[in-house]
């Protein structure tokens, strides 16, 4: 993954937002943490791939997590620690479960998620917190 030279892990620096729960401050986040990974060498394709299961994650948090309870925050984090770059996007709301035969276009963001990530893990609990893992050259 990443171009020849491979994505720059020489930097600790961790992106690090929250939004309000509102579909329309999506776009704000892609911009932010796609200039974040291209600051950190990550290659445009990559980086798209990785802002596409970032953005489902967040959307499924922000449509399904707070049904019924109004709006409520989605926090999303991204790290490059030992050779993996980690992004967790976390809410407070509630886990629902996937359907397990997708209608149409819907239905298909976990999917999504572990065909662009090399692991996908989903904590359910008190709220919901999905962890992309990527594995890493260095540069």
């Amino acid at each position: 993954m990443g171009d020849s030279a491979g994505p720059r892990v020489d930097t600790p620096a961790q992106f690090s937002t929250e939004i309000g729960g509102h579909s329309a401050q999506l776009g704000s986040v892609r911009a932010l943490l796609g200039g974040w990974l291209a600051d950190h060498g990550f290659a445009r394709g990559q980086a798209t791939d990785l802002l596409l299961a970032v953005d489902e994650a967040a959307a499924n948090s922000i449509e399904h997590g707070y049904r019924g309870a109004g709006p409520g925050p989605v926090r999303i984090t991204a790290v490059v620690e030992a050779g993996l770059l980690v992004v967790t996007v976390s809410d407070d709301g509630c886990w629902r479960t996937p359907d397990p035969t997708p209608v149409g276009l819907r239905g298909r963001g976990l999917a999504i998620m572990r065909a662009v990530s090399d692991s996908v893990d989903v904590e359910t609990g008190q709220g919901t917190t999905v962890t992309l893992r990527v594995a890493v050259a260095p540069a």
